[in-house]
């Protein structure tokens, strides 16, 4: 080693570690460290790259005056764009700087405007200085984010930004920045749509070749429409909705927005895929089902019939016999909130108290079972953990209209039963020989509580008219078991198709 050091190449080995040593000191004298995180962190900001660890790193930096000059410095940069302007005058907001991103309206650089702007577009003090901003963002092809400009426009309801707007649905997007434009402009065109609008939008709707998302926002588009050909639109709708071979999100968007069009043909579309046991896809016999739920014409009467028409599919065994556990769940729920008072009703309870899904993994079915049970009957299980909380159900809509809400909705959300409640009977829920048990108690109980349902509903009735007594005992309180257990706690099997699952659990939106 020492005759290594003494000849050339310990020269050098002196020399680099000597030049590290230097190298570390004016490191910690010049604070380049500092420098050189603060650079990274910017420039992760622009990119929207690591946004949160960026911010983290320079919150914790004991230099705040410097973070603050060199943020300043790269909102100004035009080498940045829109979107990371953005992150860095939010950063500079986070860091109590809010009039930073003001200033920026009036900024020098075009994309430091259209940065402060998208943030801005909402203060009502600076509405006219960011509609300005705004319709020029929009009118410049070559900008970036140009959808903003154009969600702003509509928000700010520009009526300057119309002639613009038409001018961009005009053309067809092929990129998915221009189909983000494509479909804010279509937002932003006010009603009504000019008539050779809403015929290009057919054309898009109705070509089976044309991109599946452009398909879409055309057909969406036309379900809005205000005044519009109201028969074509429906007719188009159903056609995409019962063709099997169609795309699949494109389906499900014809089938909600089949809702806002509460007629015989819409509902006989519907129904017709949910109740198909070839269809394959369950999610949109899902969002079928969520469909007829929200139907709600403007005649009241017609309303309510179709809400007696909802409650008549649900105990079809096509609709309540679905492998898709959570069609099942909204069964359930839906029984529930109409007070679904039938035989019927405790035999498809019955069933889902005990159903088994291996998709099913939270046991929902069960859980949404047991509830609308306890609410249609008020039995009170006397092996029950904390009985208190169930001393007294729900009591029932005054007007099934005011149910449609809480149609398919999990039971807690309900009034009149709590998440206390719901999170007890989750506990039980997975327990199958509890629910095996609890089965074999409501069906011991069947005749007493179909017989109560009935004196009740004949002193329901009397009373409306005028010729007898309040029902006793009043409210849904229903009978309590006996204490003796039913020997053995095996339930019947569950029908096969009940024993299914589809493996999706999806809420209709």
């Amino acid at each position: 080693m020492k005759q290594i050091l003494q000849g050339k190449t310990g020269v050098l080995i002196l020399s680099a570690v000597a030049g590290l040593a230097v190298a570390a000191g004016l490191w910690r004298l010049l604070d380049v460290g500092d420098w050189y995180e603060v650079r990274v962190a910017i420039r992760d900001l622009a990119r929207g790259d690591k946004v949160a660890k960026a911010r983290t790193t320079l919150e914790m930096l004991n230099d705040r005056a410097y973070v603050l000059e060199k943020l300043a410095e790269a909102v100004e940069d035009d080498s940045y764009g829109v979107r990371g302007k953005t992150n860095l005058l939010s950063t500079l907001t986070m860091f109590n700087q809010p009039r930073a991103t003001r200033r920026a309206l009036d900024s020098k650089s075009v994309t430091t405007q259209r940065a402060a702007c998208s943030l801005l577009w909402g203060d009502p003090e600076l509405k006219t200085r960011c509609g300005e901003i705004a319709l020029a963002w929009l009118a410049d092809a070559g900008a970036e984010d140009r959808a903003t400009a154009a969600g702003i426009c509509a928000q700010l309801d520009l009526k300057e930004a119309q002639a613009t707007l038409l001018e961009i649905v005009s053309k067809d997007p092929r990129t998915e920045s221009e189909q983000a434009l494509f479909r804010r402009a279509l937002g932003g065109i006010k009603d009504p749509k000019p008539p050779e609008l809403v015929e290009r939008l057919f054309g898009i709707a109705s070509d089976p070749v044309m991109d599946r998302d452009l398909r879409g926002i055309a057909l969406e588009s036309l379900q809005r429409v205000k005044g519009g050909p109201r028969d074509r639109i429906l007719q188009l709708s159903a056609d995409i909705l019962g063709d099997a071979g169609a795309d699949r999100i494109l389906r499900s968007k014809a089938a909600l927005g089949l809702r806002e069009f509460p007629e015989e043909r819409s509902w006989q579309a519907l129904e017709a895929v949910l109740v198909s046991e070839a269809e394959q896809d369950e999610i949109l016999q899902r969002n079928c089902l969520y469909a007829l739920g929200q139907m709600d014409p403007p005649d009241k009467e017609l309303a309510r019939k179709y809400v007696d028409r909802l409650r008549q599919l649900l105990v079809d065994r096509r609709v309540y016999g679905n492998p898709y556990f959570a069609i099942r769940v909204d069964v359930a729920t839906a029984l529930g909130a109409l007070f679904a008072r039938d035989p019927i009703t405790l035999d498809i309870m019955g069933d889902y108290l005990v159903n088994e899904d291996p998709k099913d993994k939270e046991h929902l079915v069960r859980q949404e079972a047991w509830l609308t049970l306890w609410t249609l009957t008020g039995v009170r299980l006397p092996d029950l953990p904390e009985p208190e909380l169930f001393l007294t159900p729900p009591p029932p809509f005054p007007d099934p209209l005011a149910a449609r809400e809480y149609f398919f909705r999990r039971a807690h959300y309900r009034p009149g039963i709590t998440m206390k409640q719901s999170s007890m009977v989750a506990k039980i829920a997975g327990d199958l020989p509890r629910m095996q048990k609890t089965r074999q108690q409501y069906q011991s109980l069947r005749a007493k509580i179909l017989e109560q349902w009935r004196l009740e509903e004949e002193a329901k009735r009397a009373k409306a008219s005028g010729e007898g007594p309040p029902p006793e005992p009043p409210g849904n309180v229903g009978p309590v078991p006996p204490k003796e257990e039913a020997p053995g706690n095996v339930g019947p099997v569950p029908p096969k198709d009940e024993e299914k699952g589809s493996g999706e659990e999806e809420k209709p939106k």
